[in-house]
Formats: C-alpha cells, structure tokens, sequence
C-alpha cells in the first residue's frame, strides 16, 4: 500500500486528547490540539485562573559545545536566561549546553544557523520527538508550578525569560518562564515523552477540579495576540 502524504506526527498526549473530545487540526506536520471548547471561552478560563497547553510540536533542538558562546553567537544567552527572537527562543542550561525551540519547521534553520563551516566542536541533536512539551497559562501560574517543585520562583529568583532544569512532580524536567503579558504569567514544562501524559494529569489536577482547563492553539495564540497589543 502506498501514499502520497506524509502521515502526521502524533505527540505524546495525542491519545488523551482525542479521548477528551478535542478538535485536532495539522499544523506543519504534527497533530494538535485546535480546542477543547469555544476559543472566547477557553482565553477567559485561562485568564481567570491557569490553563495548559499541549506544545510538544514545537521542535526543540539540544545543542552542546565547550565553546557554545562561540556556536551561538550574538543569540547567547547568560546561563539560566532565554534569548527571545519572534517564535523561537535559545534556552542556555549550562556553560556548555542549551535548547533551541521553535515552531514545528525550525529544525533545519536552527541546524543551518548554528553550525556553519569553521565553528569550533559542537553536538546538534533534535530531541522534538523524545519530549513531551506543556505550556501553563494565566494569573495562578505560579501555584500550578509552585505545586509541583521546590524551585524557587519568586521574581527575582525566576524572572520572565529565565529558565532552569529541577525535578517536578517527582520527575526531571526543564522549565522556561515566557510570560505573555506582563500581567500573564507563562511557564514551558520539557519532559520526557513517557512522562507526558502523567505530567499533563498533574497539572489539571494541581489546584484543585476545575481550576486549571485544558486550551488548544487557537487560544493560546488570541491570547498572544491580545499580549502583543497591550
């Protein structure tokens, strides 16, 4: 049997989605979460209290070098911080390692941008596929993040646009805070894609039934829309 498209790429939480009666749509590739309910009434839940978003289609690209100030560049983050350029982010982790994250179509770029001839010893590795990506939304944030680790996230300790690798809900994860607004609080959880669908349930349920909704593409970019206009 042949065919002349190329199967979508189903994320680690596609499963439950479609059990929860989402509206799936293709976004370059990958399989997503369009919405679970109205668009209007998704942003305002995740406006009053927190919402989660399933963004393990975004490609995340792990890139190690001893010389990694020299690999990236002018785009190089202080360890601990995150260099913002559009939809793509560079997250430093360590003195020798960072993420590249961006929109499902990035890898190619990123791959291109960071390793042209004569650049010193460096390691580039698409990890997309091995995460599972969960995007926390809205003025309780921070208690849904606060619930799950002992991280310190007070502001002058997790500011917008930093990020940090520690243990959540019992698992291993890197966190990046990418606020929307200054008044809406955002946070990127990165985890193993067999903890996926374990991390997705505890963050529902962090604060309480009801108090975190689950919210697809659609909304989240109205709300990014609505954050680029304040």
């Amino acid at each position: 049997m042949t065919t002349s498209e190329k199967p979508s790429r189903l994320g680690a939480l596609h499963a439950i989605h479609v059990q929860s009666g989402a509206n799936m749509i293709d976004v370059a590739g990958w399989q997503v979460v369009h919405g679970y309910a109205d668009v209007e009434e998704e942003s305002e839940a995740v406006t009053r209290s927190a919402g989660v978003c399933d963004i393990s289609g975004r490609s995340v690209v792990n890139i190690k070098s001893v010389r990694l100030d020299d690999v990236l560049g002018e785009r190089s983050p202080a360890i601990g911080s995150v260099h913002r350029d559009g939809d793509s982010l560079i997250a430093r982790l360590t003195t020798e390692e960072a993420l590249a994250i961006g929109p499902p179509s990035a890898v190619d770029s990123w791959k291109a941008g960071i390793s042209p001839n004569g650049n010193p010893c460096r390691y580039i590795t698409d990890v997309t596929s091995g995460l599972a990506g969960i995007k926390i939304v809205g003025s309780r944030a921070r208690e849904v993040i606060a619930s799950l680790t002992d991280l310190d996230l007070r502001e002058n300790h997790t500011p917008n646009n930093s990020c940090a690798q520690a243990g959540f809900a019992q698992v291993h994860a890197t966190l990046l805070r990418i606020d929307i607004t200054n008044t809406t609080p955002s946070y990127e959880l990165y985890v193993a894609r067999e903890y996926g669908v374990y991390m997705w349930e505890v963050v529902l349920e962090s604060l309480g039934p009801g108090a975190v909704v689950p919210f697809g593409d659609a909304a989240l970019r109205r709300l990014q829309q609505q954050g680029q206009g304040g």
